[in-house]
């Protein structure tokens, strides 16, 4: 029996010293790796120069907007911050990252039938899962549940769980400099393809309660003196409701039905090269024609 005990001990005493050094390596390698996720690329900006603006949001920002073709036509410099699978949790957690490096005069958030979502997404968290170690990444998730404690207190846990994002091929990829470029288009990311199927878009979600997160984000930017716009980026013949947007958030301004062809279109929610030009150049017109 004792040898059995003392067997178990050393087995359970190597395994967790096993996890310790692989947690450390995986995190070693998403701070210093190749950017798989825009927050590796947030994280690891050097220039400090403050920027006009920044865009946030989810795939709807990520697809729909291209920084490049604003400064090309205005002057304006600015970054296209939106993430796939993102709610506000991970919007705001985004935004503090940047600034902590550098200022923006103004941010805009995309927001649309998602709005009333008041947790991190299941899928967008997970990019922020290397980072959770730390305090101030962590305030944004530990209120959700005890998952978050577990995911930042035991080691190697969150990569065993979200192997798929942040297992070994991710990390060896990284390690590599297998990565995304980031920089040579302010984080606009292109989507190709048209729409296969000319329906309407009818979401089963509506907009009718407001979202205290929002008022959060409004009175974090307002002491940091930035001007925060929020809008709802096209979709296809959309047939939802979203009217209270116009009522629950100050300087709202509704693209939902701004482009119609469905050439534009990669699939009903998110916009392919040609329609995120065009929308550039509709939101160019509606927020920078008339600034100096």
């Amino acid at each position: 029996m004792r040898s059995f005990l003392k067997y178990t001990f050393l087995l359970l005493g190597f395994t967790l010293l096993v996890m310790i050094v692989l947690d450390l390596v995986f995190t070693t390698i998403y701070h210093t790796g190749a950017y798989r996720s825009k927050i590796m690329w947030v994280r690891d900006m050097e220039d400090t120069t403050a920027v006009d603006y920044v865009l946030l949001g989810s795939s709807r920002v990520n697809y729909g907007l291209q920084p490049e073709l604003i400064e090309a036509k205005t002057g304006k410099k600015g970054y296209n911050l939106g993430m796939n699978a993102t709610n506000m949790v991970e919007t705001m957690a985004l935004l503090e990252e940047f600034l902590n490096i550098r200022k923006t005069a103004t941010v805009y958030v995309q927001v649309d039938i998602q709005y009333e979502n008041k947790t991190p997404d299941p899928v967008g968290e997970i990019p922020w899962m290397p980072f959770l170690h730390e305090e101030s990444v962590y305030k944004h998730f530990k209120g959700y549940g005890d998952q978050y404690s577990t995911y930042r207190y035991v080691p190697f846990y969150r990569y065993q769980k979200f192997a798929t994002r942040l297992g070994a091929r991710e990390a060896v990829a990284s390690l590599l400099g297998s990565g995304y470029a980031y920089e040579n288009s302010r984080g606009y990311m292109p989507l190709f393809g048209t729409i296969a199927e000319d329906k309407d878009f009818m979401p089963e979600q509506t907009v009718t309660t407001k979202n205290s997160l929002y008022t959060e984000l409004i009175r974090f930017c307002k002491k940091k003196g930035i001007e925060v716009r929020f809008f709802t980026s096209p979709y296809y013949r959309f047939q939802g409701n979203i009217e209270k947007l116009g009522t629950f958030l100050p300087n709202y301004t509704n693209f939902s039905d701004s482009v119609a062809k469905r050439k534009y279109f990669s699939d009903q929610v998110h916009l392919n090269t040609e329609g995120a030009r065009l929308f550039t150049e509709i939101f160019i017109e509606t927020y920078f024609s008339e600034q100096p």
